[in-house]
C-alpha cells in the first residue's frame, strides 16, 4: 500500500515539476515575444521621427552594419540603406512601406549609410563588395552606394535590388515632381515582385531566417 502511495507521490511531483518547467518556458517565450514587439513599436516610432512621410505603422528595424553584413551573406529579408537628409529617400520608403505592408513583410531591414561612412569605411566597403553587380558608379569610376538602396535576400543569396531615384532623377530635383502615378505604380510593381519572392521564401526558411 506504502509503495503503491509513493509511486503516485512521485509520478504527481514529477507531472507538477514538468508542468512548472512548460508554463515557465511558455512566460518566457511569451515576454520574449512582447519584448521584440515592444522593441519595434519603439523602433517604428524612431524611423517615423526621422522619415517624416511614414506613419509610426511601419515596418522598420534598426540594424547596425554588422547585422546587414550578416543578413546579405546568410541571412533571408529586405534592407533599406539610405539616411533622413536625404529628400529622395524621404519620399522613397513611404512607398517601399506600403508595398511591404501589402504584401506581408514585417520588417525591413535598415542602416544609416551617412552614419556608417563616418565611422566605419571597412564595414561600408564589406557592403559595396556584397552589393557587387548592383550598384552604380561614382565619379571616380568606383561602385558606391547611392540611396535609397532596397536589396532583397534569400539564405544569403541577392535576388532584386531598386536604387530609383538614388542618382537618376530624370533632371527633376523636387521629389514630388518626379513621383508621378504612373512612376509610383511602377515602383511598386518591382517592389512586390522581390518581396513575394522573400516571403514565399521565408514560410520554408530552413536557416538564416532573421528575426
Amino acid at each position: 500500500m506504502k509503495k503503491k502511495i509513493m509511486i503516485v507521490f512521485l509520478m504527481v511531483l514529477l507531472l507538477g515539476i514538468g508542468g512548472f518547467f512548460f508554463i515557465s518556458k511558455k512566460m518566457k517565450e511569451k515576454n520574449t515575444t512582447y519584448n521584440t514587439q515592444l522593441n519595434n513599436r519603439e523602433e517604428a516610432k524612431k524611423f517615423a521621427s526621422e522619415y517624416t512621410e511614414v506613419s509610426e505603422e511601419n515596418v522598420f528595424v534598426y540594424r547596425t552594419p554588422d547585422e546587414i553584413i550578416e543578413i546579405m551573406k546568410h541571412g533571408t529579408g529586405v534592407t533599406y540603406l539610405g539616411f533622413p537628409e536625404c529628400p529622395w529617400c524621404q519620399f522613397y520608403v513611404k512607398y517601399l512601406n506600403e508595398v511591404a505592408k501589402e504584401v506581408g513583410i514585417e520588417k525591413i531591414y535598415y542602416t544609416n549609410t551617412k552614419e556608417l561612412k563616418a565611422t566605419s569605411m571597412d564595414k561600408y566597403n564589406e557592403i559595396v563588395h556584397l552589393l557587387d553587380g548592383y550598384l552604380q558608379y561614382n565619379d571616380e569610376g568606383k561602385p558606391w552606394i547611392f540611396v535609397p538602396n532596397v536589396t532583397f535576400i534569400i539564405e544569403g543569396n541577392i535576388i532584386g535590388n531598386d536604387y530609383e531615384t538614388s542618382k537618376d532623377t530624370h533632371g527633376l530635383s523636387e521629389p514630388g515632381a518626379y513621383w508621378t502615378e504612373e512612376e509610383v505604380s511602377a515602383l511598386k510593381q518591382r517592389l512586390k515582385k522581390d518581396m513575394e519572392q522573400v516571403l514565399n521564401s521565408q514560410k520554408v526558411c530552413t536557416s538564416g531566417c532573421n528575426q
